[in-house]
């Protein structure tokens, strides 16, 4: 097939990104792109029960519900994983949230990457660190429609705190790290 010069650039760039697109599709199916993974196998199977039951399971549930709250700039996910409403965590989510939402979009978020975990104990309180890989496009909040296209975020380091309420562990606080 001879294609002319001015067309062959657009074709290359078309056939690129539907091969980018059936590779996404590949490992979403595959179950590489699903909401978690770890470097860490410091779950525990009562950890898998119930996610506050241990502090890196809390970040990992904490981190899990802000990507689903993205969706539709609502941060009642993170409810459950927050010391309260009044927490400094649960006020950073719902600002960005309430955020992205005055301009007009939400996020998809397919896939979240966590990793690198540390933990340090202190009585009934625990400082996490680990780093985050985003994955995901923006949304128009009204129509739903794709505003971009996929991408992956570099990895960000997190230091999150943590608090035992009632034997559960809480996220008190998070912020990303330079």
């Amino acid at each position: 097939m001879n294609v002319p010069q001015r067309y062959r650039l657009p074709i290359a760039i078309v056939a690129s990104l539907a091969a980018v697109l059936v590779v996404l599709i590949a490992v979403l199916v595959a179950g590489g792109g699903g909401p978690i993974a770890s470097s860490s196998p410091s779950a525990s199977a009562s950890a898998s029960t119930n996610p506050t039951s241990t502090p890196e399971g809390a970040v990992r549930a904490f981190f899990t519900a802000f990507a689903q709250g993205r969706r539709t700039d609502d941060p009642s996910p993170v409810e459950p994983f927050v010391t309260s409403k009044d927490s400094s965590a649960y006020q950073s989510v719902a600002a960005f949230l309430q955020g992205q939402k005055d301009v007009g979009k939400a996020s998809v978020i397919t896939s979240n990457v966590l990793s690198g975990f540390a933990t340090k104990l202190s009585g009934q309180v625990a400082t996490v660190t680990c780093t985050q890989v985003l994955g995901g496009y923006d949304i128009d909040v009204k129509t739903g429609q794709p505003r971009e296209s996929p991408t992956v975020l570099p990895p960000t380091n997190f230091r999150i705190e943590l608090k035992q309420i009632n034997g559960l562990w809480l996220v008190d606080s998070f912020e990303a790290q330079q």
